[in-house]
């Protein structure tokens, strides 16, 4: 066992006696397979704002921010307004809703590509839906997608199907050969959220786009995690205007939610008024509470707030490469507006392979060294900040990293900054 491990140990046995209680009615002690990790996951009781705390009481900077989808930070204070005002109303009613309506006009306000919305409970259900509709508006099977892009755990995209073909990200050449006019539909992301962080090359997602008109096959842009980094989500930098358009994460303000936009006429195939409509259905579709605390979140996520976010993550991916080469170590930080990945490399990986040959045993040290420093993040090395993120705090987290990237390169000459057990 490692000092790192020994000290984590020590600090959250509240976590390890849960974990063990969990393993007895839950499959490896989960519900959820991206918590896994060793010796076993830390057991967060409440968040607040920039901050959560463990079962044991340690309080921790909150750089994981429910994988993205808490932009505003945790349990913000309009957003329990105005999930606690509609819950007061009744918490699911079996109709439509003033909220779903008002949720999806400020989506479709946002994003030139999406003209009606069609509400699902997580971003699988949203694959899942979108999957359906690209199929029977082609009359085709075959899907194309990415290595390392993840699009949830519906299927066919989440396991192995003899109908998805998967190629390279980034490679041009690849994915235009891949793209036939067999193909019904090509997923991708405007960068691999999961698969490290990795931004599209120039270019390399508009002709993606343009392969798919060329062959009749329809483009689905995975905005689940980028809609947080520009107001009409990424597309709109890019200068695409994808067929479909998958959201989830943020539109909910921290419920579950998801939701597949796009053209009319693809949407409308789920209409029930029409002959043949794809039957859609969910008990909780457009959940009353995730509507309400989704209008809160987007009418709160503006471009000044927006600019801000890009501005301190552009702030902290230097300092942290900064302090990996001050300790003598190979880091780079791959970075997508707020959200960021930390690799052991002195090159950045543009492809999942190459993110993947990055993971090193250097990895899991950062992550252990970080909680034992107050800083919550995630053992894949990504980050992403709140707009309720201090000053203050994005300098404790600065420290933290170049502290603990010192620790583990073995060059305690190189740290001049002070860690405290204040995380406020």
């Amino acid at each position: 066992m490692t000092p790192l491990e020994r000290k984590f140990r020590d600090r959250t046995p509240g976590s390890e006696a849960l974990f063990r209680q969990a393993r007895a009615f839950l499959p490896g002690g989960l519900t959820r397979s991206t918590l896994h990790v060793e010796p076993y996951p830390l057991a967060l009781a409440s968040g607040s704002g920039a901050t959560v705390a463990d079962v044991d009481g340690n309080a921790y900077i909150d750089l994981v921010n429910n994988y993205t989808a808490l932009v505003h930070g945790n349990a913000h204070p309009e957003t329990l307004a105005a999930i606690g005002e509609q819950f007061a109303l009744g918490t699911a009613l079996a109709s439509p809703h003033a909220s779903q309506i008002r949720l999806a006009e400020l989506i479709v306000e946002r994003i030139p590509s999406i003209e009606l919305v069609r509400f699902t409970n997580s971003g699988s259900e949203a694959t899942t839906l979108a999957v359906r509709i690209t199929r029977r508006a082609t009359s085709r099977r075959k899907l194309v997608m990415f290595e390392g892009g993840y699009h949830g755990t519906g299927i066919p995209l989440a396991d192995a199907d003899q109908d998805v073909v998967t190629v390279p990200y980034n490679d041009e050449a690849a994915a235009r050969e891949a793209i036939s006019d067999q193909v019904a539909a090509v997923f991708a992301e405007p960068f691999l959220g999961a698969g490290g962080v990795i931004p599209g090359d120039r270019g390399f997602l508009a002709s993606v786009q343009e392969r798919c008109r060329e062959v009749g096959a329809l483009f689905v842009l995975d905005e689940i995690q980028s809609l947080r980094n520009t107001v009409g989500g990424a597309q709109t930098e890019l200068g695409l205007r994808p067929d479909v358009t998958l959201l989830g994460k943020v539109i909910g303000g921290g419920l579950p939610v998801g939701a597949v936009g796009g053209r009319r006429d693809l949407l409308a195939l789920t209409d029930a008024t029409r002959a043949r409509a794809l039957a859609h259905s969910g008990t909780t579709n457009g959940y009353l509470g995730a509507m309400a605390a989704g209008v809160v979140t987007l009418e709160l996520l503006t471009e000044d707030a927006i600019g801000l976010l890009r501005t301190r993550a552009a702030r902290l991916a230097a300092s942290i490469e900064s302090s990996g080469a001050a300790g003598g170590l190979p880091v780079t930080v791959t970075r997508a507006g707020s959200i960021m990945n930390v690799h052991f490399s002195a090159h950045a990986p543009r492809t999942y392979r190459e993110a993947v040959g990055m993971d090193t045993p250097l990895r899991r040290g950062l992550y252990l060294g970080l909680l034992n420093h107050g800083v919550y993040t995630t053992p894949r090395g990504m980050i992403n900040l709140s707009t309720v993120l201090s000053d203050v705090q994005l300098e404790r987290v600065e420290g933290a990293y170049g502290r603990v990237l010192a620790d583990i390169a073995g060059r305690t000459d190189v740290v001049t900054t002070e860690i405290t057990d204040d995380v406020r």
